[in-house]
């Protein structure tokens, strides 16, 4: 048993276990560090243009993928879409409550990461 436990945390502090990592660390990437000088509010600032930029690729990603989509696809899209839009509204605004200036940071990084990863999503969706 002991034998056991100890193979266990030997892999698991080796990495043969891949332990999945937080959401939030997903939000911190490349894009973001781009933004990440300066003020609070310059911070924000950046980070809510990138999600504009996104957000108007997102919108040509969901319509592409509605052309691709089969007929019987095409509302269970727009129900999962709109539906996308609710849970990344109510995820960014639950980062939005926490105390201090950086939740405006991480709130305006939830947008951001969030709709850049259901772009590229869409943007994938019957393209191959």
């Amino acid at each position: 048993m002991f034998r056991n436990r100890l193979m266990l945390a030997l892999m698991v502090s080796a990495g043969a276990i891949a332990m999945p990592r937080p959401a939030i660390a997903e939000m911190y990437d490349a894009e973001y560090r781009t933004c990440s000088d300066g003020s609070t509010a310059a911070i924000v600032q950046c980070l809510t243009a990138r999600t504009h930029a996104w957000d108007i690729r997102l919108n040509a990603g969901f319509k592409a993928a509605l052309q691709r989509a089969d007929q019987g696809q095409r509302e269970p899209l727009r129900q999962a879409q709109r539906l996308w839009i609710q849970y990344r509204d109510a995820n960014c605004r639950f980062y939005g409550m926490r105390e201090g200036s950086l939740r405006e940071v991480e709130a305006a990084e939830c947008l951001r990461s969030m709709t850049a990863d259901r772009t590229r999503e869409l943007e994938g969706i019957g393209a191959n």
